[in-house]
């Protein structure tokens, strides 16, 4: 009879002794069973790594695949290695960079409150953030998310990670006037508030078993430093506040305009390929800048001094361009020129957030949500495609055009679509392409 391989032997150790483990709860032995899962943690994460890192040598996989092997789940040893690799390097840049994901889940809410206030008419003079939120917060968030997935990796996507993640943070704004020398000013303040984890384990209805498995998941992620091991694999997912690094030839917007005029739309009722295409092209025609996790709004100056505060260098470095150029204006990054069209209410003429059907995706996540998509050579000639590539995206308008959201420097252009740069394209799940 064949012996089994290292991987199998290193699963079947870890899913004895959490049967074990297991066994002891249901017998009344609750605590010593937590104990002892928590003592075999150590040992059965250097079983798993080595066997992984010797036959892999992939980081990533080991941060995916160690818990899957702890658990004893059969996706961690059973179809095909290369097409779970791919989908653990998915997985793994999203639970890696969790941090930049908040921060930019963060920086929208707050967008979106800052423009409430505006549309109401009135003027914030300054924004102030606190955030309660730790990496334990996320690690717990990745483990309760795991758990609830069976800890399979076929069964999880980025997508579902973050909107896990933003539907289990809860915040609350707040409205005051301070003095300030002679001057009174009007504050908004934003507190982030830490997460529940038995509330959320509760309202996922765990028994007993997933808590046991959640705790000693999470106890295996803090105390394996795992994010701070692995986070150098996953430095390219970072984005780039001041938007993509290109020199070629584009053709600038025109003078800036704040007002949307939908008069030209097809069909406003609707969200539609033929209509976002129309979106595009009036951001470009308008003027519109380009400022980091805007999409749409009027850029106001307690908004740009939030933003410098938040991202020092992308958006810090620029300023005074910035000030100089965009302040009054409308303003946009690259994916918030689609999401700007999604979450615009024709009825009043005003952007949401997160409405409509439209989530709140970065690129990678946008492109990565869609179901119709190709390579760039193959792409339809249909305005209102999108086209992307890693960390970008923009709008086809027809005619072999783009128009995009470039960066701080260029703001909205319209580009020659062959020459770019764009590997894919795909029809954007939240427009109609009928």
């Amino acid at each position: 009879m064949r012996e089994p391989n290292n991987s199998n032997k290193a699963a079947q150790i870890a899913k004895s002794l959490a049967h074990i483990a297991y066994g002891a709860a249901t017998a009344g032995l609750h605590g010593a069973a937590v104990a002892a899962v928590k003592e075999s943690i150590p040992l059965l994460i250097k079983i798993a790594l080595w066997t992984v890192v010797l036959c892999i040598i992939i980081p990533l996989v080991v941060f995916i695949s160690i818990p899957n092997i702890f658990f004893g789940f059969d996706s961690s040893i059973d179809g095909d290695l290369e097409a779970m690799t791919e989908q653990a390097m998915l997985l793994g840049s999203t639970y890696m960079n969790l941090e930049e994901f908040e921060l930019s889940w963060m920086d929208s809410v707050v967008t979106k409150l800052a423009e409430e206030y505006r549309e109401e008419g009135t003027e914030i003079d300054r924004i102030e953030v606190i955030n309660n939120l730790t990496i334990e917060d996320f690690y717990w968030l990745m483990a309760i998310q795991s758990v609830a997935n069976s800890q399979d990796v076929w069964l999880m996507s980025s997508g579902g990670l973050e909107a896990y993640s933003i539907s289990r943070i809860s915040y609350k704004p707040s409205l005051g006037s301070i003095l300030s020398g002679e001057i009174s000013i009007t504050v908004l303040t934003v507190t982030f508030n830490a997460i529940d984890p038995a509330q959320l384990m509760e309202i996922l209805s765990f028994d007993d078993q997933a808590v046991l498995w959640t705790t000693a998941l999470y106890e295996s992620l803090s105390q394996s430093d795992a994010a701070t091991l692995y986070g150098d694999s996953f430095d390219s997912y970072t984005p780039s506040y001041d938007g993509d690094d290109y020199n070629g030839a584009y053709i600038p917007g025109g003078t800036a305009e704040t007002t949307i005029d939908i008069s030209g739309f097809t069909d406003p009722g609707t969200k539609n390929s033929t209509d976002l295409a129309a979106y595009a092209l009036q951001a470009w025609e308008n003027g519109w800048g380009y400022v980091w996790g805007t999409y749409g709004n009027i850029l106001t100056q307690s908004l740009l001094d939030y933003k410098v505060s938040q991202y020092p260098d992308g958006v810090g470095n620029y300023e005074s361009f910035i000030q100089a150029n965009y302040l009054g204006s409308r303003t946009t990054d690259c994916v918030g020129l689609i999401k700007g069209y999604g979450w615009l209410d024709t009825d009043d003429l005003t952007i949401g957030y997160a409405i409509n059907g439209m989530p709140d995706y970065g690129a990678n996540q946008m492109y990565s949500s869609a179901t119709v998509f190709g390579p760039i050579a193959t792409i339809p000639d249909i305005p209102g495609i999108a086209v992307w590539k890693s960390g970008h995206i923009g709008v086809y308008v027809g005619d072999g055009m783009v128009v995009e959201a470039m960066g701080t420097t260029s703001g909205v252009v319209m580009t020659e679509l062959d020459g770019r740069g764009w590997t894919n394209w795909c029809e954007i799940p939240y427009i109609d392409y009928s």
